[in-house]
């Protein structure tokens, strides 16, 4: 089975048919009835996809084809449905097409690399962080975060969100790396200000590593836990971090806890008190802001200005952001990356 049409092709007004994975399935009622909103993915991307059915299409249709996505959320589904844009967002909308919705494709007779969304380039990813943690001078904290990150279960595999940003396979690790560079790179040109490298560092690398907890593979993707929105990964990292108290002194530790604990900011129970903290913190909306500012641009023409779903706020076009890739990098998983550099000038 030869898939003919990718995600980045797909644009308002088209007629789509071809196999997409479908990510995140949700029943919904809005005001003719009920319908399903998801995702659809491929090597190339993610779009969102309302699922309403033919004309006269009754509840129970909705809701049986609602139970088989569910149950077979992450594998790969004939999309039948016309691509359009309504509030600023490209969708694809289902109506007839909902009869495909009845089983998954055989993935024995469809090539799974066509279907796996991953820019993050994995493997260079571990290796950077590694090299990262092999540059902290404390043994004991090196230690601590290199037995914390090999014991986590998918840190590098796993998203770091379920749709907001790094939301693909390998996010979370890639995310994790990002802060780490910015919060050492930012700190080198403002002048006076003096940061313990290696807490800043380890609190980088660390600061999300309870969303290893927050996702389980599903199909083709990794599909949130229950404990992604009921618990949130802050609680499971100082519970995961609790088990590794003796490997450093108390008040590195009670440190290190307040860079995990304070990281949303003002948003969060704990206000950063530290340097390392702030800076770790605005690494942190750094990374995830400009990711989630370049997704919501990425089907906006020049010169628009739109609201950006991700980064809830308008976003606007320049020329560069209209410019296109070419099409082996953005078919292809890992593609390559410019790559942050900072320099050391700290304690």
């Amino acid at each position: 089975m030869v898939k003919k049409i990718y995600i980045y092709s797909i644009i308002p007004d088209m007629a789509v048919d071809s196999q997409f994975v479908i990510e995140n399935p949700s029943l919904k009622t809005g005001r003719k009835g009920k319908f399903i909103s998801c995702t659809i993915s491929d090597r190339t991307g993610k779009l969102s996809c309302r699922i309403w059915g033919p004309y006269g299409c009754g509840r129970d249709d909705i809701e049986s084809v609602s139970r088989i996505i569910t149950e077979y959320e992450g594998h790969i589904f004939r999309i039948s449905g016309k691509a359009d844009k309504f509030n600023d967002e490209l969708t694809v909308n289902i109506n007839d097409g909902l009869r495909y919705l009845s089983e998954p494709v055989d993935e024995k007779k469809v090539t799974t690399s066509d279907y796996i969304y991953s820019p993050a380039d994995i493997d260079g990813n571990k290796t950077k962080i590694f090299e990262l943690i092999d540059s902290i001078k404390n043994d004991g904290l090196k230690e601590l975060v290199h037995t914390v990150i090999k014991k986590s279960d998918g840190f590098f595999d796993k998203p770091a969100a379920r749709t907001k940003h790094h939301d693909y396979n390998g996010g979370l690790a890639e995310h994790s790396l990002e802060v780490a560079q910015i919060a050492l790179s930012s700190c080198s040109s403002i002048c006076g200000v003096r940061l313990n490298r290696d807490i800043t560092l380890a609190g980088a690398i660390l600061h999300d590593i309870g969303k290893c907890q927050s996702f389980k593979r599903k199909g083709l993707y990794f599909a949130s836990l229950p404990a992604y929105s009921l618990i949130g990964h802050i609680t499971p990292a100082m519970q995961t971090l609790s088990r590794y108290t003796s490997f450093v002194d108390d008040n590195t530790y009670q440190e290190l806890l307040h860079i995990i604990q304070s990281h949303h900011g003002e948003y969060g129970e704990i206000r950063p008190q530290t340097p390392e903290a702030w800076a770790v913190h605005f690494a942190d909306n750094t990374s995830a802001m400009l990711h989630e500012v370049s997704e919501d641009l990425k089907t906006a023409k020049k010169g628009e200005i739109l609201w950006g779903k991700r980064s809830e706020g308008m976003v606007f076009c320049t020329e560069s952001c209209e410019e296109e890739q070419p099409d082996e990098e953005r078919k292809s998983p890992g593609a390559a990356k410019n790559q942050m550099t900072f320099t050391d000038c700290f304690d």
